[in-house]
Order: structure tokens, then sequence, then C-alpha cells
């Protein structure tokens, strides 16, 4: 099996892991989880989980982008909101990112390592 890191310029680079990887002769990608930040690290539109959904999903755009793919391409997401209260802005959010037939989607509350970061987000891809 070969991999292939995704890694868009214009986003943070991880210290210890991609934030997508391409799995070569299988056209799956793996997302890893993101959060609202830009490419300097910054938090977007702290306290405001549409605005952090709307980055999130942003940048895991440009990261399938890096292997020819679309959130077209999207078959599953997994959500973690740190408060389920805001679990209706996320979704009205997904619901406008994503056209039918949606991906499968899973969400959980938990505690994210930034206390300025209300959701995070991880997908799966299939080109």
């Amino acid at each position: 099996m070969s991999k292939k890191a995704l890694q868009p310029s214009d986003l943070p680079k991880p210290a210890n892991f991609s934030q997508g990887i391409e799995v070569a002769g299988s056209r799956m990608i793996f997302v890893a989880g993101n959060v609202a930040m830009d490419a300097t690290g910054k938090t977007i539109a702290p306290g405001d989980v549409k605005g952090q959904t709307r980055q999130v999903l942003a940048n895991i755009e440009k990261i399938l982008a890096e292997a020819g793919a679309t959130r077209d391409n999207i078959v599953k997401i997994t959500t973690f909101l740190t408060d389920l209260k805001n679990y209706p802005g996320f979704a009205e959010v997904r619901g406008e990112f994503f056209k039918p037939p949606y991906p499968a989607s899973t969400a959980v509350q938990a505690q994210l390592i930034n206390p300025e970061w209300l959701v995070e987000i991880e997908a799966v891809a299939i080109l």
C-alpha cells in the first residue's frame, strides 16, 4: 500500500500528523480532524459555531483539492462538538455545504484541545 500526504500550503502544517492521506490504488482520502484555523494558526470566528463550521469545511475542501477531489467525493464525516447545543447551527451549515446524496454523518460531544474551538470535523472521501 502506498500513501500520499495531502498538505495544502495555505493551511497550518501539523507537527506529527498529515492533514490528509490519499491511499494509492484505492483512491480513498482520509482527512484528519480540522478546526477553524487559518494558515497562520489563528482561530476563525471565535464563539460562532456556524462561522467555525464554514471555516472547517473550507479547510477540508483545500485538503481534498490536493488530490483532485471535491466536497462531492466525501462519503463520511465525523463531527466533534464541544456543546451539543451548537448542533443545530452546525447542522444548518452542513446542509448548505453538502447536496444529496448526503454523506454519512456522526456527531459527538467532545472536549477539544483549544477552548476557542467549537467544532472539529474529519472526513473520508472516495474518488
